[in-house]
């Protein structure tokens, strides 16, 4: 029988935790009238709900094809209850700015509500870090029967990379006074269809997007390379390679798109 260890077992709570809210947030938008952005205040609460709850399950699947010795240290375990803490107190903030009605990101109308914004600015860091950490962690650690070679290497440079762009790409992001807007209007409205993404102008979302993304698409690039597609160690972790580098050009590329004030979907 399988056996999880604990940094496995509090990431996937903290998950079902955060996806368990989805249900009275969406009461909770069909009851709720008020907008930020011209969006319902409870459409954000509901993003981050989902591509949170992804992110700790993803650090919980990939640490399960680490070894036994690995996924019962000490040390993992307190990372994994500490960012799995962090995690759900962030998006408990988010949902109590949406109750009050206000905006949780880019918001600096008051002095509490700079203060919110500057603590989920250090909480995010906290819920992410364990994935450089970890994705250091699979580079340096041998293949084994259960961590083969594509998977091994998507996850390293999966993590590692993911994390390293998203921290350049959302830490200028929100040092922007004026939001992930360039260029267009300020307004969420009409924007691509689930996403969101502004269609009038750049959005920094979009390679904020691609590079926090890397992290689920590298490591499933390797194991379909190794289990699926079956290829040799060699073709499976330059099939790794390629998508990293296709992966690191979409991200660059709509970064500059962005900057350049030019929507990805017009």
């Amino acid at each position: 029988m399988t056996r999880f260890y604990y940094s496995e077992r509090v990431w996937l709570q903290a998950a079902l935790l955060l996806l368990a809210a989805i249900p009275a947030t969406l009461v909770a938008r069909e009851l709720d009238a008020r907008t930020i952005n011209d969006i319902n205040v409870w459409i954000k609460p509901l993003k981050f709900y989902t591509s949170t709850a992804l992110h700790l399950v993803t650090m919980a699947v990939l640490v399960w094809f680490l070894s036994d010795k690995a996924r019962s240290a000490r040390w993992l375990s307190v990372m994994a209850g500490v960012s799995a803490f962090a995690a759900v107190v962030e998006i408990a903030v988010i949902a109590a700015q949406a109750g009050r009605g206000v905006a949780s990101h880019f918001n600096y109308s008051t002095q509490l509500d700079t203060l919110i914004y500057s603590f989920m600015g250090v909480g995010v860091l906290v819920v992410t870090i364990p994935a450089l950490v970890i994705g250091v962690w699979f580079l340096r650690t041998p293949v084994t029967e259960k961590l083969t070679p594509g998977l091994k290497l998507g996850a390293g440079l999966g993590l590692t990379l993911g994390f390293l762009l998203t921290l350049v790409i959302a830490g200028y992001m929100s040092a922007q006074p004026g939001g992930h807007w360039v260029g267009g209007p300020r307004t969420d409205l009409g924007g691509v269809p689930l996403v969101g993404w502004s269609r009038e102008g750049g959005d920094l979302r979009v390679p904020h997007f691609f590079a926090t993304h890397l992290m689920q698409a590298l490591p499933l690039v390797g194991y379909a390379a190794d289990k699926i597609f079956r290829l040799d160690a060699k073709t499976a972790k330059r099939a790794v390679w390629i998508a990293a580098g296709v992966g690191l050009a979409v991200a660059v590329g709509t970064f500059v798109q962005a900057l350049n004030g030019q929507p990805v979907i017009g």
